[in-house]
């Protein structure tokens, strides 16, 4: 049997940190199979939530269960794009793609696109069952991040729903509020106060993400600035496409500047320079002592 999956490109990146924009950029690309959209239930069904762990997968699975979660990912993967630089097959409605047409031209292996947050704590097992996988980790300024994390908490955007058949058993932590991706010992901060809750989601899933993997993926890891990628979107591409080898497209590159423009804001307010100051800054500067001294390992020069 051919390998389902080719090379897969994994974006690593904590919840508001332009995961979504990177991603809904690089869906556009003919080449790429993706699900457009996170993959958290793939994840949940062969991993549920743990009460101590959270999200984590710290060590590798069994064969039968790695093998299925592979499996899983490859049948829930699309390409609405594939006809697109193809003269009169472009013209084969998208929605064709993802249904009718899809089983007649999917064939192993594929070239994987996939962004799901948590997945900053599954590294081990993502470094395991793919070893030829591609890791983009995409970093923004805690304080960015922290504020929108916040804004989110408040919208009620992205609540975790702990399943009953999840290895959660306690009643009370069941019914917890919880938003975004669950770290380990996520339990201890429940009662916490919001800022603090959200720079220690920040704080782990950045930093156990990029400690694993720089230990377990030497030579497979690309770091992303988000602000880098704002400012110089054209070169950042650039760079991203060489290190995961994607080859020119012109029907991507006639969509990108268009893609660019729209923010994936998820509610809340547009993105603005220094925002967090206007809404969050005394809580953010209580808490920055949680965040400080990684933030120095991606922004040193501040």
């Amino acid at each position: 049997m051919p390998p389902l999956l080719d090379r897969p490109i994994f974006i690593i990146g904590c919840n508001r940190s332009g995961t979504t924009l990177l991603f809904r950029t690089l869906c556009a690309h003919p080449l790429l199979w993706t699900r457009y959209e996170e993959s958290q239930h793939v994840y949940h069904r062969f991993f549920p939530i743990h009460a101590s762990l959270g999200e984590a997968v710290p060590e590798p699975p069994p064969p039968e269960l790695g093998d299925a979660l592979i499996q899983q990912l490859y049948q829930e993967g699309h390409n609405k794009e594939y006809f697109k630089e193809r003269p009169l097959l472009r013209l084969i409605p998208r929605k064709a793609l993802q249904t009718v047409v899809n089983p007649l031209y999917k064939r192993p292996p594929i070239r994987l696109l996939e962004k799901t947050p948590a997945n900053c704590f599954r590294i081990p097992l993502l470094a395991h069952l793919f070893p030829d996988g591609l890791f983009v980790f995409l970093v923004r300024r805690p304080e960015d991040t922290i504020s929108s994390l916040m804004e989110g908490w408040k919208l009620g955007l992205a609540r975790v729903v702990f399943e009953r058949d999840s290895a959660i058993q306690d009643e009370a932590l069941l019914s917890a509020r919880w938003h975004y991706l669950v770290p380990p010992s996520w339990s201890e901060w429940v009662d916490r106060p919001l800022e603090e809750i959200c720079a220690f989601q920040w704080v782990s899933s950045v930093g156990r993400a990029w400690e694993d993997l720089q230990s377990l993926c030497p030579g497979r890891v690309l770091l992303l600035r988000h602000e880098d990628a704002v400012r110089s979107p054209d070169e950042t591409y650039q760079q991203l496409f060489e290190f995961c080898d994607i080859p020119p497209s012109r029907y991507f590159r006639n969509q990108f500047a268009a893609l660019q423009s729209i923010a994936h804001t998820h509610g809340g307010s547009n993105p603005a320079r220094d925002k967090w100051r206007r809404l969050h800054q005394e809580e953010i500067e209580s808490v920055r002592p949680m965040f400080q001294a990684l933030k120095t390992t991606f922004y040193p020069e501040e």
